[in-house]
């Protein structure tokens, strides 16, 4: 897969929610489209996009191109991540719709996780049939994260009016196996081992990563409350293209200060 391609950029960012109603043409020039052909089926489209600065980075949609084509618990986690590696990508930036279970978090705020409960129970949690016994650490690249972070205060979305309320204190984002959403019992139960937020994307998604030498971090929108967990608010959703059009500017951004960084 990497024999007879060109030079390729090192970061590639993973599109979440609302990811599939982009225009990339909004954000810079776009460049070749690839789908690779994995030992793990097909990987999810990855299209090369050249920010206004100059920077190129690989841009994925897990979800689909288009419409809503895949569920988070029917993305195919290793494809995806074998793909990034064979195509020489060192550093993945992702973005991730979560459900609010800390009662300090309203929608439409930005969080970026520290850490990790993995609910999931049947997903294939390695690239490789063996077994395998990774190092212990953080799951999230430090470094990566304090990028995003620092993103966050100078990143302009392109949605018009969005508000950029953002938390920088860790959070710990607990994945669900889905495709249902989660009971009120297993949100107040999440709430008790330490949760902040609910999703269903990261897991194996970062284990697969940490497998491969691939650094990971994400930057996790708040688009709906948790099962229970609106407590006299307005219980909002937000699914739409704003989601997408407030992320991926960040994102942009995180990795044109991690590009500087490495020069």
């Amino acid at each position: 897969m990497t024999s007879d391609s060109p030079s390729r950029p090192t970061t590639l960012i993973y599109g979440g929610t609302a990811a599939y109603w982009l225009d990339l043409t909004e954000f810079g020039a776009v460049g070749d489209s690839l789908t690779p052909e994995t030992p793990f089926g097909p990987a999810a489209p990855i299209t090369w996009l050249s920010g206004r600065d100059g920077l190129t980075v690989g841009f994925s949609s897990r979800h689909g191109v288009g419409e809503l084509q895949r569920s988070a618990g029917f993305v195919n986690h290793r494809a995806n991540l074998w793909a990034a590696q064979q195509f020489g990508f060192r550093a993945i930036l992702s973005w991730n719709g979560v459900g609010a279970i800390n009662p300090a978090l309203a929608v439409g705020d930005l969080v970026v996780p520290a850490d990790l409960l993995d609910w999931t129970s049947s997903r294939r949690a390695h690239s490789f049939d063996r077994w395998h016994q990774p190092t212990a650490g953080p799951p999230f690249d430090p470094a990566l994260r304090e990028t995003i972070l620092h993103a966050l205060t100078v990143a302009r979305p392109t949605e018009a009016g969005a508000d950029l309320t953002h938390h920088a204190a860790p959070v710990t984002y607990v994945c669900t196996e889905g495709p249902r959403l989660e009971t009120q019992a297993e949100i107040a139960l999440f709430a008790r081992a330490g949760a902040d937020v609910v999703g269903m994307t990261l897991a194996p998604e970062v284990w697969l990563a940490r497998e491969l030498g691939l650094r990971y971090a994400s930057l996790c929108f708040v688009t709906n409350y948790a099962t229970g967990m609106a407590r006299g608010r307005e219980p909002t959703r937000e699914f739409g293209p704003r989601v997408a059009r407030t992320c991926l500017p960040i994102l942009l951004a995180a990795a044109g200060r991690l590009a500087r960084a490495s020069r």
